[in-house]
This record gives structure tokens, C-alpha cells and sequence, in this order.
């Protein structure tokens, strides 16, 4: 059946069938990775495409970024590696594919990295169908950045933004079953509210602090299924029950950071917190909104936060990888609740401190109180 299907798939898209260890959804994460490439789309549905060198030139780390906005013809093209070049060398970077020199990058407006011509990105787009070697050269010195995945995932981007069958699709033109090509979607506003900042030194009057420590642990359901989303709270913030095992082991050794912790954001409502969980590299914190005409119905807004700082929680993780990359998620104080604003990956870090790109998920504008 599986054959079937691949053959398939290869009629219809006139490509190398999408391979079955190719893996995750474009949206979410590291997105829709296929060997040495990866592409992320954010909810506007921009999606950036990223190749890396083999993970055996290490040593030599280099990414191609292509950003595809929908409708546009054509990505642009952005190159990073390293070492950086010397001074001398910095306007003798070109682009070589397959031994055939394509030209000069322009240095960038962002340091260190190199802007891909129109013609070059085409060039370099014609060749994901091919086995291609891809080449950065600055003098004596060259990078490679592996070609293994690029169809599959430029394919992949094709499919989100509908181009698939259509003169702007970036690899599957001639497919005979064709798609509406998407428009953007606009990225969502957030008006932020005034929150105390460190500055005001807001604290709980003690009779009010008393109260909710009392009853925190009943109020977000502890030891209770009957109470609203407890045993998705257990399972994803499992050092919340001072009684399980988890905890106890824990608070051997950070018995301080096994309390709750209440910080107030304005006048009626007060955001409460609770280490969840903690890993060698990482640690995740409960974050619930109290408001205090009820607060025995506290909102859960995420189990792997990790800071607030006047009207933003964010939760920044380490991911795996050579590099140490990061991921990020963020939630910004509309007055009434904490809303999604932000989620990124720096993707497969491949020799990149803290990673090449920022790679989104999730997007919007953010509009500061006055």
C-alpha cells in the first residue's frame, strides 16, 4: 500500500515523494523537517524554509533562509555561516551550484549575513528537484549546505500556501491537480494593559496573601479530578501535589522553590505561579490568573513558563542540538487575560550558537499602553 501511495504521490507532484521519516506539522515547533531542511509558517502564513550543512561539517556551520510571503513570486534569500570572512573577503562571497559560480552576495544590512539576488534564489529554488551541490565560496574558503530535503520541504511549503499547480509554486508547477493560492492573513492586535512594574513595588496586603495560599492548591485542583482541568494540570505541572513523589524529592533539595509565589499585575487581579517541572537544562513554571472578584476560579495560562515581567509571561526553553538552540512562547496582559502573542524556533541549531534563524509560529502586534 505504501508503494502505491508513493508512486502516487509522485505522478501528481512531478517531485520525489515526501519520505516517510520526513516529520511534524509546518505550524507547530521545529515545523515540517525533512532531512538537512526545515520550513516553519506562522499564523500569517509566511513560512521560512532553512538548510543547514551535513551534521558532519560541524565545523563549518552555514544556513540558507528562504522567506515566502503568499502570492509572492519568489522568497528571499538570506545566507549565514561560519567562521566569518576576513574584511578583505567580505565582497567576494558568491554563490556556486553544482561547480557553476552564480554571482556575489551583497552583505546584508544584518551584520554577518549576506542577501541571496532574485536570480539567485531562482537558481537555487530550480535546483531542488536535482541532486545539487551547494556551495558559499570566499576565496580560498568554502561552505556546503547539504541539499538532502529541500524538494520535500519546499513541496511542503508550496501545500500551505496553495501554490501547488500554479505559476508561483516554488516546485510543483507542472502538478496537474492544481490549488487556489492563499492570501496572507493579517497578524492579530493586542492592545497591552497597564501592569504593575518592578518600579511600583506592589505587594498582597497579608490578609489577602494568607487567603490565597490557603486555597491555592484546592482552587487549581490538587488531589481533585472534580475540579476544573485537574488531571491535565497533574499530568503537564506534577511538583503542584506537595503530597506526590515528585515533589517530595524535589523539595529535598529547592524546599524554597516548592511554594507558591503571588505577584499582583494591577489592582483586581493577581497572577499566581508554581514550579511544574525541572530538566538538566530546563524548567517550567505554572502561571495562573487570579482575579479577585473569583478567585476560586483561577485560569490556567501555561505549565512551562518561565518569567514575568510587567504584562508578558514568556517561556524559553534549550532545545537539543549542537549550538544549544531555543524555542519561546509568550502570552502578553490585554486587562482581562493573557493572550498568545509570540512563538519561535531557532530551529536546528547545526553548529549555530543559540541557532541561525528565528523561525515563528505564531505572530502579532503588540501595542504598548500609554
Amino acid at each position: 500500500m505504501k508503494t502505491v501511495m508513493a508512486l502516487m504521490t509522485i505522478g501528481l507532484f512531478s517531485l520525489p515523494a515526501v519520505a516517510s521519516d520526513a516529520y511534524g506539522d509546518p505550524f507547530e515547533g521545529w515545523g515540517f523537517v525533512k532531512d538537512d531542511w526545515q520550513v516553519v509558517c506562522d499564523n500569517t502564513l509566511t513560512c521560512r524554509a532553512a538548510g543547514y550543512a551535513d551534521d558532519d561539517q560541524w565545523d563549518r556551520p552555514i544556513s540558507i533562509l528562504l522567506t515566502a510571503i503568499p502570492k509572492e513570486a519568489l522568497p528571499t534569500g538570506l545566507v549565514q555561516f561560519l567562521p566569518e570572512v576576513s574584511e578583505k573577503s567580505q565582497n567576494n562571497v558568491a554563490l556556486w551550484l553544482n561547480g557553476k559560480n552564480y554571482g556575489r552576495l551583497q552583505p546584508s544590512s544584518d551584520g554577518g549575513l549576506y542577501d541571496l539576488t532574485a536570480k539567485q534564489t531562482n537558481s537555487l529554488i530550480n535546483s531542488a528537484r536535482l541532486n545539487t551541490k551547494i556551495e558559499i565560496k570566499a576565496g580560498d574558503e568554502s561552505w556546503t549546505v547539504s541539499d538532502k530535503g529541500m524538494g520535500a520541504v519546499l513541496l511542503k511549503l508550496d501545500e500551505v500556501q496553495g501554490r501547488v499547480g500554479t505559476p508561483i509554486a516554488l516546485v510543483s508547477k507542472n502538478a496537474p491537480r492544481s490549488q487556489a493560492p492563499k492570501a496572507d492573513k493579517p497578524k492579530p492586535v493586542i492592545k497591552k494593559a497597564f501592569a504593575y512594574s518592578d518600579k511600583d513595588n506592589k505587594q498582597l496586603n497579608a490578609s489577602r496573601l494568607a487567603y490565597f495560599q490557603k486555597n491555592i492548591s484546592q482552587w487549581v485542583g490538587v488531589g481533585s479530578e472534580k475540579l476544573i482541568g485537574s488531571q491535565d494540570v497533574m499530568e503537564e505541572c506534577e511538583l503542584i501535589d506537595p503530597n506526590s513523589d515528585a515533589a517530595i524529592n524535589f523539595a529535598k533539595y529547592d524546599a524554597e522553590l516548592s511554594n507558591w509565589d503571588f505577584t499582583p499585575i494591577d489592582a483586581n487581579h493577581t497572577l499566581a505561579s508554581h514550579v511544574c517541572w525541572r530538566g538538566a537544562y530546563n524548567a517550567g513554571y505554572g502561571y495562573w490568573l487570579i482575579d479577585h472578584k473569583r478567585p476560586h476560579h483561577p485560569r490556567l495560562i501555561t505549565t512551562a513558563g518561565n518569567n514575568y515581567f510587567e504584562g508578558e509571561i514568556s517561556a524559553t526553553h534549550k532545545d537539543r542540538g549542537i549550538g544549544d538552540c531555543w524555542s519561546s512562547e509568550s502570552w502578553s496582559w490585554d486587562g482581562k487575560k493573557f493572550v498568545r502573542s509570540g512563538q519561535f524556533t531557532t530551529g536546528m541549531c547545526r553548529g549555530f550558537a543559540g541557532g541561525a534563524w528565528d523561525l515563528p509560529s505564531y505572530v502579532s502586534e503588540v501595542i504598548e499602553s500609554d
